[in-house]
C-alpha cells in the first residue's frame, strides 16, 4: 500500500531538474469524463536541448578519438589514454553538476556538456572490456591494477571536480555580495 503512494508522490516530479515540473504534471488535453486526466510517464523531447546533447557529444567523441589516436594503448600495457579520459570526464562532469547548479542558470550547460561532452568523451564502458582483454591475454597483473587505479581516479577526479566546483560557487557568492548594497 505504501509502495503506491510512493509511486503516485513520484509522477509529478519532473524528469530533469531543468525543465519546469509545472510542464511535466500538467494534464494532457483529452481528460476523462470520470476525473483528471493521468500525465503521461514519457517526457516530452525538447529538440533545442537534444541537439546541445548531440554537439557536446560529437566533440567528446571527437576528443576521445583523436587522443586514443595520438596514445593508442599497447597489447598487455596500461591504457593510459583511456585512463586518462576517463579521470579527466569524471573531473569534468562533476565540475559541471556543481556549476550547473550553483553558478550559472543555463539550460543547456549540463546537456551539452555533462551528458553530451562527458558522456561521449568518457569511456566508462571501455573499462570492463579492456580490463577482461587484459584478463584474457593473461596479463592478471595489469588488468587488476587498471581496475582499480581507474574506479580510484574516477573517484578521485569526480572529488576534486566538486571541491573546485564549490570554491567557484563560494567565490561567486562572495563577489555578489560585495558587490550589493548592505
Amino acid at each position: 500500500m505504501s509502495g503506491a503512494i510512493i509511486e503516485d508522490d513520484c509522477v509529478n516530479l519532473p524528469i530533469d531538474s531543468d525543465v519546469d515540473a509545472g510542464e511535466e504534471s500538467a494534464p494532457r488535453s483529452g481528460s476523462s469524463p470520470f476525473g483528471p486526466a493521468r500525465p503521461s510517464r514519457w517526457p516530452s523531447l525538447r529538440w533545442d536541448v537534444v541537439l546541445a546533447v548531440f554537439l557536446g557529444g560529437c566533440v567528446g567523441g571527437w576528443g576521445r578519438y583523436g587522443i586514443t589516436q595520438v596514445w593508442p594503448a599497447q597489447s598487455g600495457r596500461f591504457p593510459w589514454a583511456t585512463f586518462g579520459v576517463n579521470a579527466a570526464g569524471a573531473f569534468i562532469l562533476a565540475l559541471v553538476v556543481v556549476v550547473a547548479a550553483d553558478v550559472l542558470s543555463s539550460r543547456y550547460l549540463r546537456p551539452l556538456l555533462g551528458t553530451g561532452f562527458c558522456g561521449a568523451l568518457t569511456t566508462f564502458s571501455s573499462i570492463v572490456v579492456t580490463t577482461d582483454l587484459l584478463f584474457a591475454h593473461h596479463h592478471l597483473g595489469t588488468a587488476i591494477v587498471y581496475l582499480l587505479a581507474s574506479i580510484l581516479a574516477g573517484l578521485a577526479a569526480a572529488s576534486f571536480g566538486l571541491i573546485v566546483g564549490r570554491a567557484v560557487a563560494a567565490n561567486r557568492r562572495r563577489a555578489r555580495q560585495k558587490g550589493s548594497p548592505t
